[in-house]
């Protein structure tokens, strides 16, 4: 009765345009009530992944501020007994680490704010992570946070097929080249936007090797939901996701099934031989993966990034600044095609990742200490993964499938990584690193779990 009192006297004393917030406040904390933890969680990283740049400052700083005190409450007020979630030890020095080479950078700069507001990112990025471990206590928590990466890719991937079944395909669209569809998140970052699709399939993927096999109408849902995703993959036509969900599959089914290695192995060898063997094969896969328009742009950024870091070896141009040095280094012809996409790069294109590197664009902007934590941080995932994997191969089904899926998943990550920037640690872009440091979590989880645990900090 108090809660109706309360309500009806802000109904009539706020503005009208405060009663939607105020009617959908109501409703959702009475979702929250209802669900619980769990609810918050897939929520949060729902709201997370789509907290970008592109969006109102007004509502982003909104959303972060609403994420960081309901993962807090269920972190640390709303929390079992009996739970002891530990940060491991090494984790929190790579960190650490991070913030301060972050600092340094900054503080020797040419712009001392720009680069710290980076930092300041960062550093905000890697207390989310902190709180979604907080929340993750069980196995059904992961499987939820794995559900957030499915319905992500999944929406995007809906978001291709509507496009193409209400604008179609033109005829100046096949002349012009390889038709790409950016889906929802196309207007942020196009090869983000494809790699939700790559995430969900391999999670998709996944569930689909975990459902009941007495249970067909399960395993017939993943099997198609798995099947479209990898299909809407291709036809997204980004080669950052195709590398990501194929070099993926490929790494998952090798663990998976040790006894078909070897004609894997033969596959692999024998497809790439026929594409270049075939010329029908050659031109299509050729003009797929758009060959000609490949290194002619990103073979100038790289040497536009490798010349900065010799004028900056030991600190970089401080994060977020190396666009401020892109001209310095152009090396492009003026007029050519490859001048035009860097300049059209730098005119819409964020200030982070445009080395189209990790390993690059941590060595561009943060030195020799960038370089150190873009090899640091993979290292890590591998050091806490690999172990995990093998002691739950004879014991843990589900947890072996699971960490098996995420290795997989960040080898192609890391693939792709060599060809862009951005998934790993882009000074604080929450929407682009999240999905990797889920599969993180999901590794640590299990780490956890399985009793490897040593020397942690509480």
């Amino acid at each position: 009765m108090g809660i109706l009192l309360v309500l009806a006297a802000s109904l009539a004393l706020l503005p009208p345009m405060f009663v939607p917030v105020l009617l959908g406040s109501v409703a959702f904390f009475a979702l929250l009530k209802a669900g619980g933890k769990r609810f918050n969680l897939i929520v949060t990283l729902l709201l997370l992944q789509l907290t970008s740049s592109s969006l109102d400052p007004t509502m982003r700083v909104a959303v972060i501020g609403w994420s960081f005190i309901s993962l807090a409450w269920f972190g640390f007020v709303d929390r079992e007994k009996t739970d002891s979630t530990v940060f491991p030890k090494n984790l929190l020095y790579l960190m650490l680490s991070t913030i301060v080479f972050m600092v340094f950078s900054s503080l020797l700069s040419v712009n001392m704010v720009k680069s710290l507001s980076a930092t300041l990112r960062q550093g905000v990025f890697f207390v989310f992570v902190w709180l979604i471990l907080l929340n993750i206590r069980n196995e059904k928590d992961i499987k939820t946070s794995l559900v957030a990466l499915i319905l992500m890719g999944g929406f995007n991937a809906a978001g291709v097929v509507y496009s193409i079944l209400t604008g179609g395909i033109t005829a100046g669209d096949l002349l012009a080249g390889p038709v790409r569809f950016a889906g929802i998140f196309g207007f942020i970052n196009v090869n983000f936007s494809g790699m939700t699709i790559a995430f969900a399939a391999m999670i998709a993927l996944l569930l689909f090797h975990l459902s009941d096999r007495s249970n067909r109408s399960a395993r017939i849902a993943f099997g198609t939901l798995t099947g479209f995703l990898f299909t809407t993959v291709i036809i997204f036509n980004s080669r950052a996701a195709m590398l990501t969900a194929m070099l993926g599959l490929v790494v998952f089914l090798l663990i998976l099934y040790p006894r078909y290695r070897l004609p894997f192995t033969v596959a692999i060898i024998s497809i790439p031989l026929a594409i270049f063997i075939i010329p029908p094969l050659n031109e299509f896969v050729s003009l797929l993966l758009r060959f000609e328009n490949f290194l002619n742009v990103r073979d100038y950024l790289w040497g536009m990034s490798w010349a900065s870091i010799q004028d900056h070896p030991f600190l970089g141009t401080g994060p977020d600044l190396f666009k401020d040095y892109f001209y310095k280094y152009m090396t492009a012809p003026e007029g050519s095609y490859a001048h035009y996409m860097i300049t059209k790069l730098y005119l819409e294109a964020s200030d982070s990742g445009l080395s189209h590197n990790f390993f690059l664009f941590r060595f561009t902007e943060l030195g020799i200490p960038g370089l150190i934590t873009s090899i640091w941080l993979p290292a890590l995932f591998y050091r806490y993964s690999i172990p995990v994997m093998k002691s739950l191969k004879e014991s843990d089904r589900t947890g072996y499938i699971l960490v098996a899926g995420m290795v997989a998943l960040v080898s192609g990550l890391l693939a792709k990584g060599m060809v862009e920037s951005i998934g790993f640690m882009t000074h604080g872009w929450i929407m682009v690193d999240l999905p990797f440091w889920i599969c993180f979590i999901t590794v640590l989880f299990y780490y956890r779990k399985n009793g490897q645990t040593r020397k942690e900090i509480l």
